[in-house]
């Protein structure tokens, strides 16, 4: 790649901060009275107290390319885009920018409150390199693409969080940069002025802009981005495309679920809010509880081929689960149902003994081993979650029910890219056809 090429160029970028604003302060004294005496920082190591918010990321970025950055949050996303903005100086590394930047990293930043829209159109232009000329001719220009109207003319303060992002958009994007840093900024807004920014951008792009996107946004990232990166904990982990570094991430957010989910059930089980076999809550509204005439011990998701443990299962991939029951009175026609819940829904599927055929008229006291086999289950990838319910069908109240009894993740297939509304729970395979149809005229 030519220098001629070449817009951006990243090389072992590191940015540490304090934990505690007195620490950062402390440090950053002794950083400038060791430069005022000329000599070196210790900038490339952590002091007591410090943390990588940026560590080593190297990369480069050619004209008219556009590249989607994701990561969980605090995965120093944004700290990134401030470095190359210029707001941070590194504390190892160098960046190198070619050509006028326009950025948008929050709503509102670089606005003065007291000063009118209008005037704060000027202030930024001339920020990124615009003489008054030329700010005056793409007035209207921006006016009209941040539809403010006449509050252009209202002192910045009393604008709507909704109305700093439209006149920042403007601004940043209409002065043509050859750069344009944005940092999920396009989430606020109405959909008509989000298609708008998007046609913009893509328009910007073609014309030889280089984008850096931070977002959220599986469906942004993919739409606008011809590669991505995902960050860790600081640290550039991938660098591909933008679908797989979208795989990368909603497999992370999963995990991140799960181990969450986890958490709180070891917290809750330390509280005594879980109960026990032993000790069941006889009220719902409990992580555990029912009559106690019948209970589960355990619950495990296997393997379907070794039969091990497994949480993390391939997108459509055969789950068994295994459950050990205690049957501590004889009980006539026993149900037992599984309910999963995903992320932002309750109970999206229900596996019923009765419903499947595994009829139970009498079970007799002792010690079972229960196996659930699902041959075809067809979950989207993400993280998920198992509650056991034993009943009987002449009882209307629970022997025993268990929420949050297991947790499993669907990952993202290899092979194939999964970019619909993650709020989706279930992938249903089908046939697609489109057809022109001639319609005829009604007058």
């Amino acid at each position: 790649m030519s220098a001629r090429e070449r817009a951006i160029r990243a090389e072992g970028l590191s940015k540490k901060f304090g934990l505690s604003l007195r620490q950062s302060m402390k440090y950053g004294l002794r950083d400038v009275a060791r430069r005022l005496a000329g000599r070196a920082s210790n900038s490339g190591q952590l002091r007591e107290g410090e943390f990588w918010a940026v560590k080593d990321v190297s990369f480069e970025l050619e004209q008219g390319v556009a590249l989607g950055v994701m990561g969980v949050n605090g995965s120093g996303k944004s700290t990134l885009l401030r470095i190359l903005n210029g707001v941070y100086a590194p504390d190892a590394g160098k960046v190198s920018l070619r050509g006028r930047v326009g950025s948008l990293i929050a709503a509102g930043a670089g606005f003065a409150p007291m000063l009118s829209g209008r005037e704060n159109v000027y202030v930024n232009g001339c920020l990124l390199g615009l003489s008054p000329r030329e700010v005056t001719a793409l007035m209207d220009e921006i006016v009209a693409f941040a539809e403010l109207g006449q509050f252009i003319d209202l002192p910045v303060k009393n604008y709507s969080s909704g109305m700093h992002v439209r006149l920042g958009f403007a601004i940043a994007a209409l002065s043509r940069p050859d750069i344009l840093l944005m940092d999920e900024i396009l989430a606020v807004g109405d959909m008509n002025f989000q298609k708008k920014c998007f046609d913009h951008i893509l328009q910007l792009k073609q014309q030889g802009t280089s984008i850096i996107l931070v977002s959220h946004s599986p469906g942004a990232i993919w739409s606008v981005c011809n590669r991505a990166v995902f960050m860790d904990r600081g640290k550039v982990v991938l660098d591909g495309s933008a679908e797989d570094v979208i795989r990368a991430y909603e497999d992370q957010n999963a995990r991140n679920a799960m181990e969450s989910g986890e958490q709180f059930d070891r917290a809750q089980a330390a509280h005594g809010g879980s109960g026990r076999q032993g000790q069941l809550k006889a009220q719902y509204g409990h992580a555990m509880g029912g009559t106690g005439d019948a209970v589960c011990a355990a619950v495990r998701l296997v393997g379907w081929e070794d039969g091990a443990p497994k949480q993390v299962f391939g997108f459509a991939e055969p789950i068994q689960i295994e459950a050990d029951i205690e049957v501590r009175s004889a009980q006539e026609d026993l149900l037992i149902r599984y309910t999963i819940d995903a992320a932002h829904y309750r109970f999206i599927a229900t596996l019923d003994s009765y419903e499947q055929g595994l009829i139970l008229p009498s079970v007799r006291r002792g010690n079972y081993r229960l196996r659930v086999s699902l041959h075809q289950q067809n979950f989207r990838p993400g993280a998920y979650t198992l509650n056991v319910g034993i009943s009987r069908k002449s009882v209307a109240v629970h022997l025993f029910y268990w929420h949050n009894a297991a947790r499993f993740q669907i990952e993202h297939p290899k092979h194939r890219f999964l970019y619909s509304d993650s709020n989706a729970v279930m992938h249903l395979d089908c046939e697609f056809e489109l057809a022109q149809v001639t319609v005829a005229s009604r007058f």
